[in-house]
C-alpha cells in the first residue's frame, strides 16, 4: 500500500469512508442536527467538491491560481468540518484515514500549484503518519512528500512571523520533514533538508539536531549519517561559544 494516495478518486473513497463512519454514528447518537451545517450537508458538500476536483484531474476543465487556491481552501475546510464531527463523535479508528486524507489531498493541490495557507490538518496528518513508519524507504518518501507541500505553502505561513506557538502548522510540518529525514538514513537527503530547516526554522535548529545526536547515541548508525549530523551540530552548536 502506497503510503497517500495521488488520485482524487482514491481520496474521495478515503473521504467517504469516514463519512460513512460519521453518518451511522451521528444517527445512532443525534449529537449534530442535520440543519444544514450537519453530516448530511457535509457529506453533500464533500461529494460535490470531489466531482469537482475529478474534472480538473481528468482535463475537462482548466483553472487559473486563483481558482485552484480557491478550490484547495474550501476542500481543506470541508475536511476541518469533517475532522470536527469525526472528534465530536468519538470515532478514533478513523483518525489514521484522515490523515492519510488531509496529507494526500495536500499533495494533489501542491501538484496543481495551489498556495495553500490552511496547514494545521495537513501538518497534523504528516505528523501523524510519519510517527507510523519505520522503513528508511518510506520515511524517505514522506519526507519529499511534506516537501511538495512545505513549498507550496502561502507567503504568510513561509514568513513564519509570530513564532509563539509551538504549535503552528508551519512549525510542525518542517520538523517532520526533519525528522523523516534523519531517520530515512539517507545522507544526501538529510543534508538538504537540514539546509532548508536553517533557513526556515532557525531557532529550532540547536534543539533538533541536539535532540537527533543523543537519540544516535545508542543506534547503530552509519558512518555518513553521523557525519552529516556532527557536521551541521557543529555549525548549528545546541549552545553558542563564548
Amino acid at each position: 500500500m502506497n503510503i497517500l494516495d495521488f488520485e482524487i478518486n482514491d481520496i474521495s473513497m478515503l473521504a467517504l469512508q469516514t463519512m460513512q463512519s460519521v453518518l451511522a454514528k451521528n444517527q445512532e447518537t443525534e449529537r449534530f442536527a442535520e440543519d444544514g451545517s450537519g453530516p448530511l450537508a457535509l457529506a453533500s458538500a464533500l461529494s460535490d467538491f470531489f466531482e469537482i476536483a475529478s474534472v480538473l484531474e481528468n482535463g475537462e476543465q482548466s483553472v487559473d491560481a486563483e481558482q485552484i487556491a480557491e478550490l484547495g481552501e474550501y476542500g481543506l475546510d470541508l475536511l476541518d468540518r469533517l475532522a470536527h464531527q469525526t472528534r465530536q463523535l468519538e470515532i478514533m479508528d478513523q483518525r489514521g484515514n484522515l490523515a492519510r486524507i488531509y496529507a494526500s489531498l495536500a499533495v494533489w493541490l501542491a501538484r496543481r500549484d495551489a498556495i495553500l495557507d490552511n496547514l494545521e490538518g495537513t501538518a497534523d496528518g504528516f505528523a501523524m503518519l510519519t510517527n507510523g513508519l519505520s522503513d528508511p524507504r518510506e520515511l524517505a518518501e514522506i519526507c519529499l512528500l511534506m516537501g511538495e507541500v512545505i513549498d507550496a505553502a502561502s507567503e504568510a505561513q513561509q514568513a513564519d512571523v509570530d513564532r509563539s506557538n509551538p504549535w503552528r502548522p508551519w512549525r510542525i510540518l518542517n520538523l517532520n520533514a526533519g525528522i523523516a529525514a534523519t531517520r530515512s538514513l539517507d545522507p544526501q537527503l538529510m543534508e538538504q533538508t537540514f539546509e532548508h530547516l536553517g533557513r526556515r526554522l532557525p531557532h529550532d535548529m540547536p534543539g533538533f539536531l541536539a535532540d537527533g545526536k543523543r537519540q544516535m547515541a545508542t543506534q547503530d548508525i552509519p558512518d555518513p549519517v553521523r557525519e552529516v549530523m556532527d557536521r551541521f551540530t557543529d555549525k548549528w552548536p545546541d549552545k553558542p561559544p563564548h
